[in-house]
Formats: C-alpha cells, structure tokens, sequence
C-alpha cells in the first residue's frame, strides 16, 4: 500500500533587503500623512475656538437683552444665582471672584449663561495674574494677560478717545464698551490660522513668509499692511519671545460685541 508522506513547508523570513524596504515605505506615508494630521487637529481647535465665542456672542446678547448694558469689568459682582454671595470661578483660577477682580465673562457663568469659559487652544494655567481688569481698553496689547500660566477669559472695557481707538476692533469702531475673548499663550501656527479663519482669506500678495510674516504683520504692521490684517476682528500680541521668531508664542484677542 502506498502511503503518501506529508510534505513540511519551510516558513521564509523576510530578508534585510526586504525589511529596508518595508521600513522606508513607512517612512515615507509617515512623512507624507503626519502634517496633514496635525493641520486637521490644528484646524479642528481652531473651530472649537469659533464655536466658543459664538457661544459667548449668543450669551452676551442675551444678557444685553435682560440688562440693557454691557459691565466693564471690575465693575460689578458676579454673584451666584439666587443668592447674595459671590460667585466661585469654575475656570483658570478657580476661587470666588470680588467685585472688583469680575470680567464680564465671570458675570455671563454666574448669570447661567454660560456654562464654562474654556478654550482648545493656548494656555491652561491658573494663574490669578492671567486676568487684569483696567477700566478702559486702548490698544488691546495693554490688556494684561499671562502668557504662560494665564487662562482664557472674556473680557468688557470701555473705549477712550483719541489714538487709543485704533486699538479697538474693526466690528467695534463706534462702541463705547467693547466685548471680546482673550486666549493667552497661542503657538505661532494656531494663531496665524484664527487670523486667517477670522478676517481671511487674505489675497497671494498680502503678505509673505507664512504664519511668521502673517503674525510679525499683525503685531508690528507697516504703512502697506492690509486693514483687516493691522486691525480686523482678531488681535494678537506678543505672549513669550518676539513677533515671528520660532517658538514664540501669542495672546490673541477675539471681538464678541459691543454697545
């Protein structure tokens, strides 16, 4: 009777040749796929960040509506609803807020009408010099905000005569108080794209050197730097470094409202 031997396969490895080859493909997709996935994160917080001064425009009209007034800060308590006490911050530095250390943005959570004030984007400090409450509002750069272990807040000033109205923003030309978001410690790349998604898209010639010559422009502008550049509804300053330089990084200021 003939009996029929199994035969046994050798398993073949893969060669040194072979896993060059394998490990150079990977690290090509890798370099060709890992800038799109950072600019598609980079984009989505962007949006986030949209998103959250809408929300914060929605809750200030709505309070304009109830109040007929926009408080500067410092003005007035944020006072916990249905109380007579003071409201406890839930964001940055968390702790109870006095009257005269209350933005706006402390006063919109205590009325209910906001439920946090956060952002994607920037520092996440709790830092209490994050938040600096001078009455009146020049240019925005005198805003006085931590860079480094500030914390996102909504800010009310009042507008004042003379140069300091250039500092305001293009939405809020005649306002007598103007509303807006404040970020602090913003990478060069985030800020330039809220710049781009806020008072873009800029024409080819606008400007040149790409988020580095966009943020230099927006911080230092020369005589032919475009409006909505110079001013626009989206302001940066320098938080850490210098305007453009690699690593640097930016407080930007985001218009809400005004009246």
């Amino acid at each position: 009777m003939k009996r029929n031997n199994p035969i046994h396969s050798m398993s073949r490895a893969f060669t040194l040749i072979e896993m060059i080859g394998v490990l150079a493909i990977i690290g090509i997709l890798a370099s060709v796929v890992s800038p799109k996935v950072i600019e598609a994160i980079r984009d989505a917080k962007v949006t986030g960040v949209i998103a959250n001064v809408n929300a914060a425009r929605t809750a200030a009209s709505t309070y304009y509506g109830r109040y007929n007034n926009y408080p500067v800060d410092g003005t007035k308590a944020a006072i916990q609803q249905g109380t007579t006490n003071l409201w406890t911050r839930t964001y940055g530095d968390a702790a109870q807020v006095s009257s005269n250390a209350a933005t706006f943005g402390d006063i919109l959570c205590a009325e209910g009408l906001l439920e946090n004030i956060k952002s994607p984007l920037g520092s996440t400090g709790t830092n209490s010099t994050g938040i600096s409450t001078p009455s009146t509002l020049g240019h925005l750069t005198n805003t006085t905000v931590n860079g480094t272990n500030g914390f996102a807040f909504i800010a009310c000033r009042t507008i004042t005569n003379g140069a300091n109205v250039s500092g305001n923003f293009t939405g809020a030309a005649n306002a007598t108080r103007t509303v807006y978001f404040v970020i602090p410690g913003v990478s060069m790349q985030e800020a330039a794209s809220l710049k781009i998604k806020i008072d873009g898209p800029f024409a080819n010639d606008a400007y040149s050197g790409g988020a580095s010559g966009l943020v230099s422009l927006c911080i230092n502008p020369v005589a032919t730097t475009p409006p909505l550049i110079q001013n626009g509804n989206c302001r940066l300053s320098v938080a850490t470094g210098s305007a453009g330089a690699a690593g640097s990084t930016y407080n930007v200021f985001l218009y809400v409202a005004n009246d």
